[in-house]
């Protein structure tokens, strides 16, 4: 098992709002965005990921033979948990109040993936059938899509792509979108926030994936270049899990 992430500020923004970690050891990955427009995105991004790592390593602490169910289920209730934690921290400072961020995050066990989020940031599965996206935004562009009112690419370059319908960390309960899926011998997931969908077309995606597929690292470092060469608008964070 591979799991390699990065992230970069970009070349426009004055800090940077996303925040990732991975643990090879217990196979689990998480990625999140803070919302720019709302007070300390970088601290909402940070606690999101921190807190889903505590509460993933305190259940396993105590039950090493937790099976794939059972850490998929574990996997809902940290992000769950890291909600109600930011939450929290939101309302104990008033420059807190109201930060949130997005949040997806996987747990991998052999070939079986759990994937959790909430908001824009996406998860994709990349093999012999190319790229597609597992994940749903939770977006307004995404429900005018949906609505047939926009396609895919015009939705990507919409001004008001960014505007999310569900976060982490806005309200004390948030709704959790869980997907499993069981990955073949030559597959991958990809983690990434918006900072490389909103300027990298899913055709580029794909090419680099398809350079770099057995490279975790080299493909990580493609698809973050990709972003800043297309003007690094937004930070831009990837995550690759390779069974």
């Amino acid at each position: 098992m591979r799991i390699v992430g990065r992230t970069e500020q970009g070349k426009v923004r004055s800090n940077n709002e996303d925040f990732f970690a991975v643990d090879e050891v217990i196979g689990l990955a998480a990625l999140a965005d803070g919302m720019g427009g709302l007070n300390a995105g970088e601290v909402a991004s940070a606690r999101a990921v921190d807190v889903v790592f505590e509460a993933f390593r305190r259940v396993l602490r105590g039950d090493l033979e937790l099976d794939f169910d059972g850490r998929a289920e574990l996997l809902e209730a940290s992000v769950r948990e890291a909600n109600q934690r930011v939450y929290e921290l939101g309302q104990s400072r008033f420059d807190y109040h109201g930060m949130g961020t997005t949040l997806v995050s996987a747990t991998i066990c052999g070939r079986e993936v759990a994937l959790a989020h909430v908001g824009d940031s996406r998860a994709y599965r990349f093999g012999e059938h190319g790229l597609r996206q597992i994940s749903t935004d939770h977006s307004v562009v995404q429900q005018l899509v949906e609505d047939g009112v926009l396609s895919r690419d015009e939705a990507r370059r919409a001004p008001n792509r960014n505007i999310v319908t569900r976060a982490i960390g806005i309200d004390v309960d948030v709704d959790v979108d869980v997907s499993r899926l069981t990955l073949t011998a030559n597959e991958l997931v990809m983690l990434c926030s918006d900072g490389l969908t909103d300027v990298v077309a899913d055709a580029d995606i794909e090419g680099c994936l398809q350079r770099c597929a057995r490279e975790p690292a080299g493909l990580v470092d493609s698809l973050i270049e990709a972003a800043l060469d297309a003007g690094g608008t937004d930070n831009v964070s990837v995550v690759i899990l390779l069974p």
